[in-house]
């Protein structure tokens, strides 16, 4: 049999992701799943008995392993939440913000019983790495939420409780010995010299992509690297330690070390490199694969890429099987498999010769790699870049130009390389000013929903199952093309039959904060309750809806603080007017979003577009288009619109946080509560609407 690893190792991750989003009740959808696997198999894979004997035992054991990991090790820890607990630990990292509060990840028993991982948002205190940290209080399951699907992510990481509520806090310093501590004081030292060598947007880019902290990089050049397609270089990934272990592989080989030598030096150093990054499931990935690589020669076999990343896939998963969801894990996979498997497939036919057949065929592998990871991207994060092709073949070597300096300077810090630094430094200017440019041009990106992730998840199988089917470079090619054409041809298809929709999202946390009403990828913006999240929120939707331009942002309450959001989040939106209260007192010569905003008391403001209108008042926003009516005030009557929302005061802040459908009003006359916020309502001008959350 060959390619046992592989068979195991695609079956293994298939039974993992099955199992976390197959809810246990319904677990008996395997068995006909079972069925339909052996026929594709048996009959049209035409795979031996003893290779579908394999895949489907290894599916099983996977998805009994995630049950039984879920039942004796999550849950034994999630029992605790919403109780009196002690916790007792070690610190494995700390984040300082503003106001003298942290959170803290620390790492010990809860009630002295039970081991787990927990992050705290607590005071500022005096501490380091590896401190005992001891607190008493309560502790509850993150949460999803429109903002940050908290609980998945942390839940793909092994930590499965927060707490901000602890008292008794007490931190005992640690003395003895830690690596970790020393490695984090090494980081810092490079850290505060690289600052010291270059301007402050330079610095940050590349201590961002030295040591993944993008604390210091601003959201929108963050949101432009995405943009432009090379956000992944931010993150420290397998890239990195593909460089760290080639400056020292280059050095060992001039040493002339033995092979044996070799390998164990090289191994000390990515077990160094990925303790520096936090054990980060992407570089760990590239470690374990390199590991196999490195280790070949020595038992005189050749490396397999594929043998490798589906090796690395089931170390990774058996100490947690959660770790299957996480973004992180899943593109550092694909990337690997798209650098290491896909490209140099579709390309090992391509010629070389000459400069230009290098080149083009430099160029074809990028594109590959590119074409394999948007379809996770979408699916993922429901955002991609159309320019990330060529991206990483412009961009990207200036990146890892930049990043291959910056190491050689972080591991001669001691010698202070100045000009090491400003070399790199300048590198970094060249990017930003090349990301800055191109990332501010709207054809570059674009954010898709629901419907377009299942569109590029099916695409993606089709293109799986025709290279398995044939294993033919020619029908992949026309595979590939072809699901590109059908991608974007249905894109555009679903936005331009949606293109006449008016779409009011109701947006907030726990109650109606804001509401934004787009048409044709303009919007306005009523924020109702002035609170410090609601700039996320808006921001979020209008980049999940492509949306560019607003037209006017009215703001009712706290404008001393929501101004300042608003501009700084919106340096890359086009806005056209701002209204805050009569009664708030500014410069005559401040401006939010790069205009001056307009007084209003708020009594009645109307906004009169072509196909439809808002009124706002000290009670009631109102909006019409054609026959269908959105109504929010503080009435129980509502005869006259198709959806309310019911407040007891509105702007006082609103309390009632529920939207009211009345033609859905059952026999008993009970109103139909839909939902509470962060909801979609899209809306023709004939009056038919449909509601759906975000």
């Amino acid at each position: 049999m060959r390619r046992k690893i592989v068979y195991a190792g695609a079956a293994w991750g298939t039974g993992l992701l099955l199992a976390s989003f197959l809810h246990p009740a319904f677990d008996f959808i395997i068995l006909p799943l079972y069925v339909i696997l052996f026929m594709i198999m048996k009959y049209l894979f035409k795979q031996k008995f003893k290779e579908i004997f394999l895949i489907l035992a290894v599916l099983s054991v996977s998805v009994g392993f995630y049950r039984i990991y879920d039942i004796f090790v999550y849950k034994s820890v999630v029992n605790f939440s919403n109780e009196a607990v002690s916790f007792s630990g070690n610190i494995l990292e700390f984040t300082e913000y503003s106001g003298d509060k942290s959170r803290y990840l620390v790492k010990g028993k809860i009630n002295n019983n039970v081991d787990a991982k927990v992050i705290v948002y607590s005071e500022s205190f005096n501490c380091r790495i590896n401190d005992k940290f001891y607190f008493e209080g309560s502790l509850k399951i993150p949460e999803n939420n429109y903002l940050f699907n908290q609980r998945d992510y942390y839940k793909s990481k092994g930590i499965y409780l927060i707490s901000d509520k602890v008292s008794a806090v007490h931190i005992t310093r640690n003395d003895n010995f830690s690596v970790l501590r020393i490695l984090n004081g090494y980081k810092d030292y490079v850290t505060e010299f690289i600052a010291s060598c270059l301007p402050n947007d330079e610095s940050a880019m590349l201590t961002g992509m030295l040591f993944g902290d993008k604390s210091k990089i601003s959201e929108d050049d963050n949101e432009l690297f995405f943009r432009t397609g090379i956000g992944h270089v931010m993150a420290v990934s397998g890239l990195h330690l593909v460089l760290f272990c080639g400056i020292f592989s280059f050095i060992f080989n001039k040493l002339k070390l033995g092979r044996i030598s070799k390998f164990i030096l090289l191994e000390m150093v990515m077990l160094l490199f990925a303790v520096c990054s936090g054990l980060s499931l992407s570089v760990m990935r590239a470690a374990f694969m390199m590991t196999l690589v490195y280790a070949a020669p020595l038992f005189f076999r050749y490396s397999d890429t594929l043998n490798s990343l589906f090796i690395s896939l089931i170390i990774l998963t058996v100490g947690c099987p959660f770790s299957i969801r996480n973004p992180s894990l899943i593109l550092s996979l694909t990337g690997a498999f798209g650098a290491g498997v896909f490209a140099p497939y579709m390309t090992d036919k391509m010629k070389n010769q000459n400069f230009c057949q290098r080149n083009i065929k430099k160029a074809t592998y990028m594109f590959c790699v590119s074409v394999v990871i948007f379809p996770v991207t979408v699916m993922c994060f429901g955002e991609g870049s159309f320019f990330s092709p060529l991206a990483n073949i412009f961009l990207t070597p200036i990146c890892m130009a930049a990043l291959f300096l910056a190491l050689i300077a972080s591991l001669t810090i001691f010698l202070k390389p100045v000009l090491i630094i400003k070399i790199a430094g300048l590198l970094c200017h060249v990017e930003l000013k090349a990301v800055r440019f191109i990332g501010q041009h709207k054809f570059t990106y674009m954010s898709f929903d629901r419907n377009a992730k299942i569109i590029a998840g099916i695409l993606l199988i089709f293109c799986v199952l025709t290279f398995f089917i044939f294993k033919n470079h020619k029908t992949e090619i026309i595979a590939v093309i072809t699901s590109m054409v059908i991608f974007c041809t249905s894109v555009s298809v679903l936005n331009f039959l949606s293109r006449n929709d008016l779409k009011i999202a109701v947006l907030g946390k726990d109650e109606i904060d804001v509401i934004v009403v787009a048409h044709k990828f303009s919007a306005d913006i009523i924020d109702i309750s002035g609170k410090k999240d609601n700039v996320s929120y808006v921001k979020n939707y209008l980049s999940d809806s492509n949306i560019t331009n607003v037209n006017n942002i009215m703001i009712k309450k706290s404008p001393y603080s929501t101004m300042p959001s608003y501009n700084n989040n919106f340096s890359l939106l086009e806005v056209g007017r701002i209204f805050i209260p009569a009664e708030t007192c500014i410069r005559q010569d401040m401006k939010v979003c790069g205009i001056l905003p307009e007084f209003t008391d708020y009594k009645n403001i109307t906004l009169k577009y072509e196909e439809y209108l808002i009124n706002i008042s000290n009670t009631e926003i109102k909006i019409n288009y054609g026959e269908f009516s959105f109504i929010c005030d503080n009435c129980k009557n509502t005869d006259y619109a198709d959806i309310f929302a019911e407040y007891d005061n509105l702007f006082e802040p609103p309390e009632c946080k529920t939207l009211i459908i009345p033609k859905y009003e059952n026999e008993e006359n009970k109103i139909n509560a839909v939902c509470k916020t962060n909801v979609i309502i899209k809306a023709d001008n004939n009056g038919e609407f449909s509601i759906g959350g975000l």
